[in-house]
């Protein structure tokens, strides 16, 4: 298994609140997606920032999904997360 974090800043209370309506629908829409596990949207408890938490069936699973063209409909056209956000990766080593 294969885990992206995605770091979003908050600057907003309107950025807050678009970002919590556009990502609880994401997961519905991210069922369809080859190699797709699961899906967190995780608030900071300074709401600071976010984190969104995708995992994936294997790394070329994950890549698959940023190089589509799905991926850029999902964020505004752009092939590749933009602006301030922060992405790690993690290859899982135990889950329970």
């Amino acid at each position: 298994m294969y885990v992206a974090h995605n770091r979003l800043p908050i600057q907003s209370e309107d950025q807050r609140k678009m970002l919590e309506e556009r990502f609880a629908k994401a997961g519905e829409h991210m069922k369809r997606v080859p190699g797709f596990a699961g899906f967190q949207m995780l608030r900071a408890s300074d709401n600071s920032h976010y984190i969104v938490s995708t995992t994936w069936e294997s790394e070329q699973h994950f890549h698959a999904w940023i190089e589509s063209p799905h991926f850029a409909a999902a964020h505004g056209g752009q092939s590749r997360a933009a602006g301030q956000t922060q992405v790690a990766t993690y290859e899982v080593v135990y889950n329970s």
